[in-house]
């Protein structure tokens, strides 16, 4: 998988820029060995002392819950919103390429995440925020390319599961390293999957493409509609 990058944005409180470079260093070695990282190791990577990252966060816990925290809220910022003018096959393609560029990028500590395994403290809270996050993701996403293929009502359930599989981080890992796929060929070929998945569930729903009508649709990913009791 890709490595995270330690370029940052340049920020004018020294301190401020410290604690995000250790923050960083953080994500790196996260994505590179998990969990199981030290704090040793995100200091030799954000270029500090083992006592300077202690000077920021007080234990290696509160270390990994701010650098996994970042990492979350970087997550969401990289899924683009459809643009007025586009259609379903490009928004797919320019969004499923970006998640699992994503994916790749945070590495290890993502599938330890979703294991399912208990955690505690700090950790267990960003655990169960990255189930609620992603759960909104998912619908977020399944609504918008749901709009765009000119869906009526609601998605079925099926729709949504297919959704969740096209976005994960097992679909990158299933084809990276064993069809040595790179992460924008898995993003366009869970678009072309998602695509035919999509426009047949249109289709067995009975709608037809109303894209003219739903122009404001297709500005933003739009928050999860209310299910129908």
């Amino acid at each position: 998988m890709a490595a995270e990058s330690l370029d940052t944005e340049p920020v004018d409180d020294p301190r401020a820029a410290v604690r995000a470079r250790i923050v960083r260093g953080a994500r790196v070695e996260l994505a590179e060995r998990g969990l199981a990282v030290r704090v040793e190791d995100v200091a030799a990577a954000a270029g500090v002392s083992r006592r300077t990252v202690f000077r920021y966060f007080e234990t290696r816990e509160s270390l990994l819950a701010a650098a996994l925290q970042d990492s979350m809220r970087s997550y969401g910022d990289h899924v683009p919103r459809p643009e007025a003018d586009v259609d379903l096959e490009q928004w797919l393609r320019a969004a499923l390429v970006a998640v699992h560029r994503m994916n790749a990028q945070h590495g290890r500590v993502y599938f330890e995440l979703a294991s399912g395994a208990d955690f505690d403290g700090q950790l267990g809270d960003i655990a169960r925020a990255r189930r609620v996050a992603r759960s909104e993701l998912v619908q977020r996403f399944t609504d918008t390319a749901w709009d765009l293929a000119g869906g009526a009502d609601d998605p079925p359930g099926w729709l949504r599961d297919a959704v969740a599989v096209s976005l994960s981080a097992f679909a990158t890992e299933a084809l990276g390293p064993d069809f040595g796929r790179s992460p924008e060929e898995v993003g366009e070929s869970m678009a072309v999957s998602l695509t035919h998945a999509v426009r047949g569930a249109v289709a067995q729903d009975g709608g037809d493409v109303r894209a003219a009508g739903r122009e404001s649709n297709r500005t933003r990913i739009r928050s999860p509609r209310p299910r129908r009791s």
